[in-house]
């Protein structure tokens, strides 16, 4: 586990690449220089501003018109630098992770100081307390100068630290810093740069970084069918987000208080908000709950598996943090082949709230769900896309009339066409 960590920004944090090629471009328009490629860009940058404009200039190229060429890309960068720009997927999840673990974090830059704190606040306002970028006389990365100085800022020590970068330049001053280095694949360079100049690790999604920072087990996906390690997982406690026809789930075995307790702290879900249930069908429903009207079975002879949550008495035999300490508990049949194939294999309901993190939308697809959750649960079973799209329908079957809760993939004309009988709410 590490203490701290410390951040490159563009092309590690930020996607930065197309507002500084369309600006180096511009300027080579205007100069009359050939344009260049926004792969060949990617190459270019990670030494600074002044270097990027001396390698897109022509060889050749006097001092002075280097000059006039590096005012022309600042004048242009800093009305267009936030055109396209734009944080990379998932890095606002492991950074808030991070924090929350009580890790140090920080970003070293070769981006001039003076514009490095801003940028940085604005596409990540208030994660990092320091940040450092290039000073005048002081030298740059792959000089280890200003790492040391922001190391000593962090209070952090070589051996508990991490250098997380995308670039040749990035591993090099890990390297000459003597820490432990992390190449980033979704940035501006290869994996086999990275490989070359003997990144410590490698990784391929922004999640990655949680386990190996904190020491947890990386976040799997399972292909679709893999029902039977998915409900592995699941009864060793772990976590593991599952297809539904409306949104995925984010399943832990109802009857195991730690890993349901574990599904609220991935979500970040305040304890008194009670979990719904997915069960396979009645016979399961009964085991979890008591004095089930007769109501309910109608309704789910008509539309389970499918959209409809139904909130009945609860018989107490699941562990009180999921129904949070009430007296109802929230049952659903998912009209997914998989999450019902993990049920069965499991022998046991699912704990299931969506598989977010709470106040972020509800996922539709595997990837959304590695977006928001990606290092803080064992496993996502892709089964492709939902093909509802939007939350069940709760109708609770504890009053009378009864009444819905939530209007979500089933309409209340349909539950009152079964139930011939009008549905409050």
């Amino acid at each position: 586990m590490y203490t701290h960590v410390i951040f490159d920004l563009d092309g590690t944090l930020l996607n930065t690449i197309d507002d500084l090629a369309n600006a180096g471009n511009w300027v080579c328009t205007q100069r009359g220089w050939p344009t260049h490629s926004v792969e060949d860009y990617k190459i270019k940058v990670g030494n600074g501003i002044p270097k990027l404009v001396e390698r897109f200039a022509p060889q050749g190229t006097s001092q002075a018109e280097l000059e006039e060429a590096l005012a022309q890309f600042m004048d242009y960068y800093g009305q267009h630098k936030e055109d396209l720009t734009a944080p990379y997927w998932g890095m606002s999840q492991v950074l808030d992770a991070l924090k929350q673990a009580g890790v140090g974090i920080g970003v070293l830059t070769n981006k001039a100081h003076s514009l490095a704190g801003a940028v940085v606040e604005r596409y990540y306002p208030g994660v990092f307390s320091l940040v450092q970028g290039a000073l005048p006389k002081k030298p740059t990365k792959p000089d280890p100068t200003l790492l040391y100085a922001l190391m000593e800022q962090m209070g952090a020590k070589r051996e508990t630290t991490l250098f997380v970068g995308d670039s040749n330049v990035d591993i090099q001053t890990g390297n000459n810093g003597q820490l432990d280095t992390c190449g980033v694949l979704w940035g501006f360079r290869s994996r086999a740069e990275l490989e070359r100049e003997g990144a410590t690790y490698l990784v391929e999604r922004p999640g990655q970084l949680l386990a190996l920072v904190l020491g947890r087990a990386e976040t799997q996906t399972l292909s679709p069918h893999e029902v039977e390690r998915a409900a592995q997982m699941l009864s060793q406690g772990q976590l593991v987000a599952v297809p539904t026809e409306t949104v995925y789930g984010l399943a832990s075995d109802a009857y195991l208080e730690e890993a349901v307790r574990a599904n609220y702290e991935a979500k970040g879900r305040p304890e008194e908000k009670p979990l719904n249930v997915l069960v396979d069908g009645m016979d399961m429903v009964e085991g979890v709950c008591r004095d089930i009207p007769s109501e309910a079975y109608t309704l789910a002879e008509a539309f389970w598996p499918g959209p409809l949550t139904m909130i009945l008495q609860g018989k107490g035999t699941l562990p009180a943090i999921v129904p949070a300490g009430g007296a109802t508990q929230g049952v659903r049949c998912p009209d997914h082949p998989d999450t019902l194939g993990v049920i069965r294999a499991l022998g046991h309901p699912l704990a299931c709230p969506s598989a977010n993190l709470s106040g972020h939308p509800s996922p539709k697809n595997a990837t959304q769900v590695l977006e928001q959750l990606d290092g803080r649960i064992g496993a996502v079973l892709d089964g492709g896309a939902c093909s509802v799209g939007v939350e069940s329908t709760i109708v609770d079957l504890t009053v009378r009339p009864f009444r819905i809760l939530r209007q979500g993939g089933l309409s209340r004309a349909d539950i009152e066409k079964v139930l011939v009988c009008e549905v409050e709410g």
